[in-house]
């Protein structure tokens, strides 16, 4: 009879349970998702007034629309009002193609925005109190908006940054209050549908409306009991899909035994896990469960219904109440409202142990899935929550149904505290048994690899939380660690989710809380152990390996003030998990948050400072900063904060900034971490538009301080940015050898790479070495005496030393390297060992360019220091490379000589294309002169026409060597670039010297006494023109054989290479090209100015003496001076002067002058000569362009030659020089018969360039008539 009895009792409760869902089929789901509210007509819903919004000092609300017809008039979506306000508080409508917002009054209006009709779009509005006006998205696009007008009564001011509390809000139609009652305004409803409205009391990011538009509200919920429906209610849409993985449930459950005993709590945790685990389906994944037990207040406090007294009545005492909380993640993603169907159904089916003992049975009236952003951290026994820290985000609890079961809240870790009343520890997450248990933290880091189709950053939570038993252990967190080489599997996309389709290995690291009555070691293992078992649910597998678990000793982040650009904030002893919060400085009425990470090495994070307004706004706003020893990096964070809005400083802030750094490097201890955190700002400061030539020496000491005050390492340390590096060495006793310090960089602005004491390689840009002589500059070995400290610098930002007093001063055209001890005993000066210094020019050199190794002197310009040359210099020079030699250690440098820097690239590219244009035309029309005197007898006879074929053939040697030279060079064969380079030299020499035999033959001709006998004139013209050059090269190959080379980069001498990358053979050494190139061709033009002076001045004496008929115009005259002008080399003088102000114009007229000197030769002494025409007609011309030899026109004189009867005369008034070996006709532009006539002793012709100024005649009678007329025969 006892068994019977007990089987009816346990029928009964059943069906008595039963009978309670079917009288409540029409409400199974308490939730409106997926169901709209129709507001067709003059419908609308209302907040119940039980819903209590609290004060909002910032908040979110997000709704979907969906339109059916455009209302004419303002239509409203929602309005929220206040009953001692005039106006809306909050609200959104619409007129004609406009969104329409209010706030606090005021109107806020959006563009035209094309909604179009039957669709859905998702709004959401936020505001906080720090920005003071509201921000709307549609569909996660932030939408403009601009204030329309204010509605605020001038005598009823808001209230202050904040959203009134407890009002009334309405969907649909907008609402006046009138003596506590809500008043609906006649034609502002709009027509269409409404769906998921909720409400934040937290203004979400833009980022977090659109990544978390399926969550559900924590103020307004889209469920039943938060709305009064007024008899319109919600309408099934499966148009509006929202898609959702994180879920909260909340349900209570009942387990009847079928013997005598009764179920503990933690018994019914694993009866609701495989009851969990059998009726959800495989796409359902468990987080976390966790059962409470209904004690007997919550019996006594819950009113009881019809069915729940028959059931009291009739159940056993062997039945026993739960509350159940469960997280779950559903992979792939549903649809809201399908999941929170699917939980329902599932949820609703009874469940029979497999024991036969036990019955489990879900009130279907508490089951509640919640789309949650993300799981909870702690999960407390539901009771009545409240919140020290974010009260606007608390509300009291709602009643869900008439049942006596209570909504479960669940809150942050760092805002709750909670009201005693269940068998549940507040702070204890976890189902545990009675007992006195110890409280555990450890952090584990581990790898897996994972087999299947899942998204590894949901379902290891999900794997740990299986795999942890729970009644000891809960997850804390969990974060993926990022790995240099992570694989990338194949990717498959469902539903926006990501999925693994093969193996995959993560690394990642979390903390655990254990509660437990065992020692640590036991824990360790019981920890591993669990992570080792494999794990497999058909769906995917999970392996561990390599499993790290370290004790979290320290829970706790100790009291830290931090110095921020809002202000000092005092943080206090939080606990590890937990947020502290602290008011702002300028505003106390705001607070900001800082949460104190529980780890290994247990941390605060940065702070959360977005509700405090700014006190330190600008640079200059540091001086009433007092820097200390505990807020020096607080204070460099800070200069860095308000550096990253500047492009460059100016005067006063960078007076500021570096008294704030002089300040933390007197105050504090400059660990390593703190001097990084320096040389990052001084980086910072360099790399900036400032103009630092003012603070050149405050910013070289600072950065030498920070070396000389570093503690806290052994051996040696570096200190390296972007600008700046220094390497700090602690010399050990004993002898000192040497010591060499490097800097590698990739040229592309990345921190560079410091090395000590390795040799020289490709890729550095500076290199120092110290000699061993630097250890009698070591302090002396005392008790109280610390080590030799040797300090390097390395400064990569030329620009610090840029302070000139005059802008054509030599530059800087490397990095700086510094070498110094920091506690020597003595100046280090006058080393009998040098120091090396080997920098890398910052472009490549060329060989005319002087590089003079210097080091900064503090002392110069008035104490802003300046480059100085004392004690340094220059040992070797190649284009890419200077060494120099310093007899001291200081801050070392190479400079280029500013005048001759190198022309704008577009006057580089124009003088190249200029010169070997000319150089070109020059030699073709010296080839064609050449052969015209070699070719026709007649006109090389005389001295000055073989003079000139002399010096054509060495101007046409030089251009033709220069054309070939790149050519050349481009061989990379070095004898092949030395015979071009020597080759070169020749021909320069060569062509100079001609140039000045020309002027020594026009000085015997016309300045020196008559008869002045030369014996063997051409040829020993010949061996001074040809022989002189070749012996400067010999000597030049014989005293320094690398003087002739290859040089790369754009030359400015007189020769430049087509390309400037090219290489260009030429001569090395600086020494060899001023002596033998630029002194020997001064010394000649000097002279041949001097002779040009004379010739002019005698023949300007000859003018004068001639009768007035016989005297030439000045454009003759012109002309003659130009022809001697070229003839003689004058314009290459123009090369000496291309060094002044006018450097460009003059570098085009010297190309353009002696590039073309050949072609000048061609004109003036080929074309131009009627003798030369003459010859040509002769022998080159046909038909009749072509003249007989005894012509009457061949016969003819020229223009100003005179007839023979005064030949005699003309002799005697022109001095020559007798040669008895002459057979050289008397004049090259003389008549035919006369250039016939024998002579025994003729004079040197000089009608080479007499003619070309057309010299007058001198005569002492009258003349004659037959000197005026031409005479033949």
């Amino acid at each position: 009879m006892i068994f019977l009895h007990k089987q009816l009792a346990l029928f009964l409760t059943v069906f008595l349970l039963r009978s309670q869902v079917v009288a409540e089929e029409q409400e199974t789901l308490l939730s409106l998702w997926g169901k709209v509210a129709d507001l067709t007509g003059s419908s609308h819903w209302i907040l119940k007034p039980q819903m209590f919004i609290p004060a909002l000092q910032e908040l979110t609300v997000c709704l979907n629309v969906k339109l059916e017809v455009k209302g004419f008039p303002p239509w409203t979506i929602f309005m929220y009002r206040h009953p001692e306000v005039q106006y809306a508080e909050l609200g959104m409508g619409g007129r004609n193609d406009r969104l329409v917002v209010w706030l606090f009054g005021e109107e806020w209006t959006t563009q035209d925005i094309n909604l179009q009709l039957m669709q859905w779009y998702a709004l959401c509005l936020t505001w906080s109190h720090t920005r003071n006006r509201p921000a709307l998205y549609v569909n996660g696009s932030l939408i403009n908006m601009t204030a329309a007008y204010t509605n605020i009564p001038p005598v009823a001011a808001p209230m202050c940054c904040q959203l009134a509390p407890n009002g009334s809000l309405t969907l649909g139609v907008g609402h006046t209050i009138n003596n506590g009652n809500i008043e609906i305004i006649k034609y502002s409803g709009m027509v269409g549908k409404i769906s998921l409205f909720r409400m934040w009391g937290r203004e979400r990011s833009t980022e977090e409306v659109t990544s978390l538009s399926c969550t559900e509200g924590d103020l307004v919920k889209w469920v039943r009991d938060n709305w009064d429906t007024k008899n319109y209610d919600p309408v099934r849409d499966t148009s509006l899909q929202c898609e959702w993985s994180f879920y909260e449930v909340n349900l209570q459950f009942v387990i009847m035994r079928t013997d005598k005993n009764t179920t503990e709590h933690y018994i019914a945790r694993d009866i609701a896990h495989r009851w969990l685990r059998q009726v959800l389906p495989t796409e359902i994944y468990l987080h976390r469960v966790s059962v409470f037990e209904v004690t007997r207040s919550d019996t006594e406090e819950h009113i009881k219904t019809p069915y729940e007294d028959e059931l009291m009545q009739w159940a056993p005492e062997n039945i026993s109440r739960f509350r159940c909380l469960v997280y779950t993640s559903v992979i792939p993603k549903w649809d809201v409202a399908a999941v929170q169907t699917e939980m329902y159904t599932d949820l609703s089916n009874t469940y029979t142990d497999p024991s036969g003992l036990l019955l489990l049975l879900a009130d279907t009236s508490s089951i509640y899935t919640t789309p949650v952003e993300r799981f909870s951290m702690m999960t407390i026994s539901p009771q009545v929550v409240t919140s020290a820290s974010a009260p606007v985000t608390t509300s009291t609890p709602t009643t869900m149904t008439s049942s006596a079961f209570t909504q479960l809240t669940t809150l942050e870790t760092s805002t709750i505290s909670i009201i005693s009343g269940t068998k549940e520890t507040a702070t204890n997450p976890i189902t545990r048994t009675p007992g006195n248990v110890s409280e555990l933290y450890f952090e584990v880091q581990m790898n897996v690899s994972i087999t299947g189709e899942c998204d590894p950053q949901q379902i290891l939570p999900y794997w740990l939380n299986i795999s942890l038993p729970d009644d000891l252990m809960m997850v804390l967190d969990l974060q993926l660690l990022p790995k240099p080489e992570r694989r990338h599997p194949e990717r498959k996309h469902r539903s926006n989710q990501v999925f693994i389709n093969e193996d995959s290995r993560e690394s990642f690291v979390f903390q655990v809380q254990v509660l437990t009555q065992l020692d640590q070691n036991e824990i360790e293992n019981k920890i591993w152990n669990c992570l080792q078992s494999p794990y497999d649910n058909g769906l995917f597998s999970i392996t561990a390996h390599d499993i790290r678990i370290c004790p979290i000793s320290v829970i706790q982040c100790a009291a830290e003030a931090q110095q921020t650009l809002k202000g000092l904030f005092m943080w206090p002893d939080t606990l590890g998990r937990q947020n502290a919060t602290y008011p702002c400085p300028k505003a106390p009425q705001y607070s900001a948050t800082r949460l104190c990470k529980l780890s290994q090495r247990t941390h605060w994070m940065e702070p959360n400072l977005e509700n405090c307004p700014p006190l330190v706004e600008t640079i200059p706003d540091l001086d009433h900063v007092e820097v200390t020893p505990e807020n020096a990096f607080d204070v460099l964070k800070m200069i860095k904060d308000l550096m990253r809005n500047h492009s460059s400083l100016i005067y006063k802030e960078l007076v500021t900034v570096l008294n704030k750094l002089k300040d933390i490097i007197s105050v504090s201890v400059v660990t390593p971490d703190l001097g990084q955190a320096l040389i990052d700002t001084i980086s910072n400061i360099l790399e900036s538009d400032s103009n630092l030539g003012p603070f050149t020496n405050t910013i070289l000491n600072l950065t030498e301080e920070v070396g000389d005050k570093m503690v806290g390492y052994k051996g040696s340390y570096t200190l390296g940015a972007r600008a700046i590096a220094i390497s700090v060495v602690d010399v050990s006793p004993g002898p000192f050898s040497s010591l060499s310090f490097g800097v590698l960089s990739d040229w592309s602005g990345n921190k560079p790479e410091i090395f000590i004491n390795r040799y020289p390689s490709d890729g550095m840009v500076a290199f120092i070495s110290l000699p061993s002589a630097l250890q009698n500059n070591f302090p002396q070995n005392g008790l109280n005496q610390n080590q030799p400290r040797i300090q390097f610098q390395f400064y990569a930002n030329p620009l610090l030393f840029k302070y000139q007093v005059n802008e054509k001063e030599p530059f800087l055209s490397t990095f700086v390297v510094s070498a110094s001890v920091s506690n020597a005993s003595s100046p280090i000066k006058d080393l009998h060992e040098e120091v090396k210094v080997m920098l890398h020019h910052l472009q490549p050199s060329v060989h005319d360019r002087q590089m003079q190794c210097v080091y900064w002197n503090f002392n110069k310009n008035n104490g802003h220091g300046g480059w100085d040359d004392h004690g340094c210099r220059k040992y070797n020079s190649t284009p890419d490379y200077t060494t120099c030699l310093c007899d001291h250690l200081t801050h070392f440098g190479v400079l280029l000589d500013v005048s001759r820097t190198q022309l704008d690239p577009l006057h580089e590219q124009i003088l190249t294309i200029i010169t070997y244009v000319g150089c070109g035309v020059s030699s073709l029309c010296l080839g064609i002169t050449i052969l015209t005197y070699i070719a026709f007898e007649k006109l090389r006879r005389d001295y000055p026409s073989q003079i000139l074929i002399n010096l054509s053939l060495a101007l046409l040697g030089l251009n033709l060597m220069f054309l070939i030279n790149s050519w050349l060079s481009s061989w990379s064969v070095y004898g092949v670039c030395v015979a071009a380079a020597s080759l070169l030299h020749y021909f320069l020499l060569a062509s100079f010297t001609w140039m000045g035999l020309e002027a020594v033959n026009m000085y015997f001709a016309l300045v020196k006494v008559f008869n002045v006998y030369v014996p063997s004139y051409i040829l020993k013209f010949c061996a001074l023109g040809w022989g002189i050059p070749l012996v400067i090269c010999i000597m030049v190959l014989i005293v320094n054989r690398d003087a002739y080379g290859s040089f790369s980069g754009n030359a400015e001498h007189t020769f430049q290479p087509l390309d400037n990358s090219d290489n260009f053979c030429w001569v090395q050494d600086n020494v060899t090209y001023y002596v033998s190139v630029v002194a020997y061709a001064g010394l000649i033009f000097l002279f041949n100015i001097g002779v040009f002076v004379v010739v002019l001045i005698q023949i300007r004496h000859m003018r004068f003496n001639s009768p007035a008929g016989t005297r030439r115009g000045v454009l003759q005259d012109l002309k003659g001076a130009a022809s001697l002008t070229f003839l003689l080399g004058l314009t290459w003088t123009v090369g000496f002067f291309t060094w002044a102000p006018a450097r460009a114009v003059l570098m085009y007229l010297f190309a353009g002058l002696n590039t073309l000197q050949g072609l000048f030769v061609f004109l003036f002494h080929c074309l131009m000569k009627e003798n030369v025409r003459k010859q040509w007609r002769i022998h080159l011309c046909f038909g009749r362009f072509r003249l007989e030899e005894h012509s009457e026109w061949s016969n003819s004189a020229s223009v100003r030659v005179l007839a023979k009867p005064k030949e005699k005369f003309l002799r005697a008034a022109i001095p020559s020089v007798r040669s008895v070996k002459s057979n050289s006709t008397n004049s090259t532009s003389a008549s035919s018969d006369s250039s016939q006539r024998d002579s025994s002793c003729r004079r040197p012709n000089l009608d080479l360039f007499v003619n070309s100024l057309v010299l007058p005649r001198a005569q002492t009678g009258a003349p004659d008539t037959e000197s005026l007329n031409p005479t033949s025969g």
